[in-house]
């Protein structure tokens, strides 16, 4: 008798409508913590969330705040005579159910001073390092959809 109901349940499931979010199509997202080239590393997974309702044929398929992971793509630490950080990360992809929409997309950030700031106290000031890399909390990112995936509507 289980076996009956999964299977029926099974077959439901396939009878949703679904919605093709088709490769290229934007994703807004944003960072959800800060991130810092003095403390990041490539490789290190990144929290971010949509900041707007994904829609397609007048369907919410990715509603807004849904959780998005990325990766620290590019870490630099600063460095000495004024080298700056350098920080970028990469949009990786949202898991919605059992299905992944794959991301693309990136965004960085580089510490900065300017060149003249740098020559003048690097003579003055041998020790004189650059600035650390900073993607504040809430850095906005645009993401594009790699591959396309259909999807049902959540609302």
């Amino acid at each position: 008798m289980l076996a009956v109901w999964a299977s029926a349940t099974a077959v439901g499931a396939q009878d949703t409508p679904r919605h093709t979010l088709h490769m290229g199509a934007s994703i807004p997202l944003a960072t959800d913590q800060p991130l810092s080239s003095k403390t990041s590393a490539k490789g290190d997974m990144v929290s971010l969330r949509t900041t707007a309702d994904v829609i397609v044929d007048g369907h919410v398929v990715i509603p807004r705040g849904t959780r998005a992971v990325g990766q620290v793509s590019a870490a630099r630490a600063k460095g000495a005579m004024g080298m700056s950080g350098q920080l970028a990360i990469r949009p990786l992809y949202i898991r919605m159910g059992d299905s992944f929409v794959r991301l693309g997309g990136a965004t960085g950030e580089k510490g900065s001073v300017t060149a003249g700031a740098v020559i003048g106290i690097a003579i003055l000031t041998p020790g004189f390092t650059g600035r650390s890399a900073m993607i504040p909390a809430g850095t906005a990112l645009e993401a594009f959809v790699e591959r396309a995936i259909d999807l049902p509507a959540v609302r």
